[in-house]
């Protein structure tokens, strides 16, 4: 999985990606910088009730920036800097998520993510 992100994660000001399934678990994550991240907290926000009603949404913090892109089976959740291409984020998710929600829909997704 971590091919269909390549772009992405090569962006400027990218911190990392988490997908997480129609069920809340984590299917795939890449963070590029250590960080006192926890999976946890990402795992509440994606639970959200409100967020399952927008397609997309941007938190802005002081330093930091997330990106939530809601798919047909999970949500993804792009990391990064106030400085980040936000316009290439959005484009790069628009182009993969096609790929992505065939896979993750299909019988055998669990072979497409240990391909990574």
């Amino acid at each position: 999985m971590r091919a269909l992100f390549q772009d992405i994660l090569r962006m400027d000001d990218i911190k990392g990606v988490v997908v997480f399934g129609q069920d809340g678990a984590v299917l795939f994550h890449e963070f590029l910088q250590a960080s006192g991240t926890d999976l946890k907290n990402l795992t509440r926000l994606a639970r959200v009730p409100e967020l399952s009603k927008a397609r997309e949404v941007e938190f802005l913090y002081e330093h930091d920036r997330l990106y939530l892109r809601r798919l047909s089976g999970g949500l993804i959740i792009v990391w990064m800097g106030v400085f980040a291409p936000m316009a290439m984020v959005r484009l790069s998710c628009d182009v993969l998520i096609p790929t992505l929600e065939k896979s993750l829909s299909s019988k055998g997704w669990l072979r497409f993510l240990k391909k990574s």
